[in-house]
């Protein structure tokens, strides 16, 4: 993507000559793309609030934080806390599915828009709640909406950034949810989990207001045939600049897409479609192509990882995970630390991930979270008693240890954790999935990393009770070594590539697993390329003279 992309004016010298349109600044280039994606943000800081509330809600149920409200009515016993911990998870995979459905029809904007109100209404709940059965539809709320809203945020965000800063702008998404994980364990030991879960409900209600003034995705519009407002949202997303300033890349998209949708015959014929746009059965059909299923094995890979590797599993339960380690300061105090830490960590991503790309990252993430949870199960296994577990009321007399090595450990693995293995998959969702199964694919992919994440917290308390804290670090420990090898071989560097590139690795015929380089295009292509003698609505549709070889597409 050249320069003259992001031209903002034409003029004429003395002689009536036409200059070179003047270049716009980084700075006005990329800061639409930061506000867009800064708009979107504030779903996933929601999202943050939302997986982490019962962190809070649990141990005030049960009498474990300090600043517990003495007239509270309710209570858990340890089955039902582990169902409230995890009752959300196995929610979302529903609203994932049909958030994958309804983003292709409605677009990625209306989509965004329409999530909010689940949440809304189950922050209101949890305020007023009174029974139990009140607590457990407000997760189910929240849990449904979670899940709706990962196809349209994660979809959004590949689409309108550049590639330069596309792994930035994911990175940020981190960083949201990671701040909204840390708003709630600091909310845990300042006020009540009633008066929390009000300070949370105007997140949702921020986020109608700040998504209204984002655009819709250039290539969503495109897909739909709406070119002037397809042009227009790429003006406004490249600095507010004139028609002319993205005409190059304007129709570069427009080639992606027209390409995107037609049928796979005429895919593979490389001749224009005259057949009518895929039906939803047709679509599906699409996530059983060669290029659909390679990146969804991967990234179901990097989201079992997630889950069984770190603190995903333990997150419900870290206040009183923290009692029994026995760490010299309070379990609520114990999860502020620990969220800063995985802040801090999204943080220090930002700049890193483009100087040591996605699978750098990845690598120290891993290696530093599955060394912090063995270092963990063995301070376990040699000071604390045999089948000691954290759902157990514990004497301080019992403990030998001072618990200071285990804390300092909690707040690396939480920091490594966030550093890479929690948000690159993550990222990697935005950017592998061809454009025509785009929606769709991310919906399924998120909604089956729930069913992970519901497996993962809801058979916590059977691995920690059956093996001890220590046999449980080890084994996340375990997969987290097995981890560092798999993304070594497997895992492709797609920091600084295009759509249309990775789409292309993924649907080359032949390729192994092994195969992990991501080939560049060539670099400029001719702007009136013909097909048959035509030209169709001044779009190329000529894939080969582009540098894209066509017969990638047949898989």
């Amino acid at each position: 993507m050249g320069k003259s992309s992001y031209n903002v004016s034409d003029s004429k010298n003395s002689n009536g000559d036409t200059k070179r349109p003047k270049e716009v600044s980084n700075f006005r280039r990329f800061l639409p793309q930061v506000l867009a994606s800064t708009a979107k943000n504030f779903l996933l800081l929601d999202l943050g609030l939302s997986v982490t509330f019962p962190t809070i809600l649990i141990p005030a149920l049960r009498g474990n934080l300090e600043n517990s409200d003495p007239t509270e009515i309710l209570t858990l016993t340890a089955v039902e806390a582990s169902w409230l911990g995890s009752i959300a998870f196995i929610c979302q995979p529903v609203g994932s599915v049909l958030s994958g459905w309804v983003t292709e029809p409605l677009g990625r904007k209306l989509s965004m828009i329409l999530v909010n109100i689940p949440h809304i209404i189950a922050w209101i709940m949890l305020h007023y709640a009174s029974t139990l059965s009140e607590l457990y539809t407000a997760a189910i709320l929240l849990g449904l909406g979670v899940g709706f809203m990962e196809a349209p945020i994660i979809t959004y965000v590949g689409e309108i950034s550049e590639p330069s800063i596309r792994g930035i702008l994911t990175s940020c998404a981190g960083v949201s949810v990671q701040l909204g994980v840390f708003t709630v364990y600091f909310l845990g030991t300042v006020v009540t989990w009633r008066v929390a879960a009000l300070i949370c409900l105007a997140v949702p209600l921020s986020t109608l207001v700040a998504i209204c003034f984002v655009p819709e995705t250039p290539l969503w519009l495109l897909s739909k045939g709406k070119v002037e407002p397809a042009r227009k949202s790429l003006q406004w997303l490249r600095g507010w600049v004139s028609p002319e300033a993205v005409q190059d890349e304007f129709q570069q998209l427009q080639h992606y897409s027209a390409n995107s949708n037609k049928c796979a015959a005429c895919q593979k014929k490389d001749t224009a479609c005259p057949h009518p746009p895929d039906t939803l059965l047709q679509r599906g059909k699409e996530l059983f192509r060669h290029r659909t299923l390679k990146p969804f094995a991967l990234v179901m890979a990097l989201f079992f990882f997630h889950n069984f590797t770190g603190l995903a599993s333990m997150r419900p339960f870290m206040v009183q995970i923290f009692q029994a380690y026995g760490t010299p300061i309070d379990g609520g105090q114990g999860t502020v630390f620990v969220g800063l830490a995985a802040f801090v960590a999204n943080i220090v991503m930002l700049p890193l991930i483009r100087k040591l790309g996605k699978r750098g990252v990845y690598l120290i993430s891993v290696a530093g979270t599955s060394l912090g949870c063995l270092a963990l199960g063995f301070y376990a296994f040699t000071t604390l008693p045999a089948n000691w577990s954290s759902f157990d009321k514990h004497i301080d007399s019992e403990i030998t240890g001072t618990g200071t090595f285990p804390m300092i450990v909690f707040f690396a693995v939480s920091f490594f954790t966030s550093f890479g293995i929690a948000a690159i998959p993550w990222m990697l969702l935005s950017e592998v999935f061809p454009f025509k199964s785009r929606g769709l694919a991310t919906g399924i992919t998120a909604a089956l990393n729930y069913v992970l994440a519901f497996l993962t917290t809801k058979t916590y308390l059977n691995v920690e009770r059956s093996m001890g804290l220590h046999g449980a670090a080890w084994l996340y420990g375990s997969i987290g070594a097995f981890a560092f090898v798999f993304v070594y071989f497997y895992l492709p560097e797609t920091e600084k590539r295009t759509l249309e590139e990775i789409e292309l690795h993924f649907s080359a015929k032949g390729q192994k697993l092994r195969d992990i380089e991501i080939q560049r295009k060539s670099p400029e292509a001719p702007k009136d390329v013909r097909n048959d003698g035509k030209i169709e609505n001044g779009v190329t549709m000529s894939i080969e003279n582009l540098g894209c070889d066509n017969r990638a597409f047949e898989r």
